[in-house]
């Protein structure tokens, strides 16, 4: 990138990063109602797992209690603390992004970043409110450090693997792309040999034990807590096995709203039913992932650096939209997950890159915003109500991001 658009990119990402912290979301966040509380619970004597029914990985319990910590010190207030906490987290991102791109020729670097830029700024009142930059941030970052180079060093490859444990320290959901990471580790120009297995196991259960150590020494099994408090979680709302149910329930009238939070269930026949499919269709899609990420590594004609980089975005890009379909859990924050993965993409032409940009720009616009809300109860032919094809909208680009990454490191790889 040249010098003046570089200076251009991070005054727009300092201006950006301003307006998001001083203009938290007005109404409701996770922040005040769930994680202070929980930072207060632990700090009154309830031990997390053990005494206290905790949902997430222990890596996220320093990120709630730190910002309590330095309240009760003196500093600042916890709301604060925790937002600014997550955009010393951001900015330690951005500065890895600039770095790496800053090195490589690829096409459109600017644009992507602009585009990082805006869509995340729009996405505003979930940036700051939740673990999930810091989540994804952490793999994408392990995605750069095994992209740096044609060989990447033991240093490198230690900060990759040390990444990507810490990602499932604070969401479990990564830890199905093990699988790819362990490929992308001993891609070899020619084939598998014993000794990068045994480099990239020794690094991986090294890096493992670095991050993992301590909470399972004082955790032990109680960590399967967090496993069983999502298990047995109902289909949230906004997901979209309970828009399957939205769709039949506008024709059937068989199902209600339960007002229970976090997730606002629906209650009946269908809901039942469709609950019961997705236990079966969720492990099985990741089942499939994982055979799908295998045979493509052995599909490989070429080991160049470039085609380990497609490789492990076009996995973590379909696991990510795949997860976003299958799973019976969806929120707004989510969207952060392919966000952070924009600035990589390597586009082609124009015209691909736009047609991106326009779907993560509809998603990001129908579920973080309020500017394409529906506010009335008109229904289609007298059956089907305007605001369910409006969140139609919010599924559609989902599938053909699926089938992009489906697609991206057969098209991409030696772009």
């Amino acid at each position: 990138m040249k010098k003046l658009p570089l200076l251009c990119v991070i005054a727009l990402f300092v201006i950006s990063r301003v307006y998001v912290f001083l203009n938290p979301p007005p109404y409701y966040s996770d922040v005040t109602a769930d994680y202070e509380r929980y930072a207060n619970i632990w700090r009154y004597g309830l031990t997390p797992y053990l005494e206290h029914l905790y949902e997430y990985p222990p890596a996220s319990i320093p990120l709630l209690s730190l910002p309590l910590s330095l309240d009760q010190a003196g500093f600042g207030k916890y709301y604060a603390n925790y937002r600014l906490q997550i955009l010393l987290i951001d900015s330690v991102f951005f500065i890895v992004l600039l770095r790496y791109l800053s090195k490589q020729k690829t096409k459109y670097a600017v644009f992507r970043l602009l585009g990082y830029i805006v869509l995340t700024t729009i996405a505003k009142d979930f940036l700051y409110e939740g673990l999930d930059l810091a989540f994804s941030a952490s793999y994408v970052a392990c995605i750069i450090f095994l992209s740096k180079q044609k060989d990447s060093s033991l240093r490198q490859t230690f900060s990759a693997w040390t990444l990507f444990w810490l990602s499932t320290a604070i969401k479990f959901l990564t830890l199905p792309l093990l699988v790819p990471l362990f490929f992308a580790t001993i891609w070899e120009k020619q084939a598998i040999t014993r000794v990068s297995v045994a480099r990239t196991t020794i690094i991986a259960l090294c890096s493992f034990l670095l991050v993992w150590g301590i909470p399972l020494a004082l955790f032990r099994s109680s960590l399967s807590v967090s496993f069983v408090y999502n298990f047995s979680r109902p289909i949230k709302y906004a997901s979209f096995p309970a828009h399957i149910i939205r769709w039949i329930n506008a024709f059937t009238n068989s199902e209600s709203q339960s007002m229970v939070a976090p997730d606002f269930p629906y209650v009946g026949p269908v809901s039942q039913q469709v609950t019961k499919s997705v236990a079966i269709v969720f492990p099985f899609a990741v089942f499939c992932f994982l055979i799908w990420s295998t045979v493509l590594y052995f599909r490989q004609t070429t080991y160049s650096y470039k085609s380990k980089q497609t490789y492990l975005i076009a996995t973590y890009g379909m696991y990510i939209f795949l997860l976003f379909i299958t799973a019976k859990t969806f929120s707004q924050p989510f969207h952060i997950w392919y966000l952070v993965l924009l600035p990589l993409l390597i586009f082609r032409h124009m015209r691909e890159s736009t047609l991106i940009m326009l779907s993560m720009l509809l998603l990001v616009l129908l579920d973080t915003t309020a500017v394409l809300a529906i506010k009335t109860n008109f229904k289609l032919f007298s059956i089907i109500p305007l605001d369910l094809l409006r969140d139609s909208l919010r599924f559609i680009p989902m599938f053909g991001c699926i089938w992009y990454f489906f697609r991206y490191h057969e098209t991409h790889a030696e772009s």
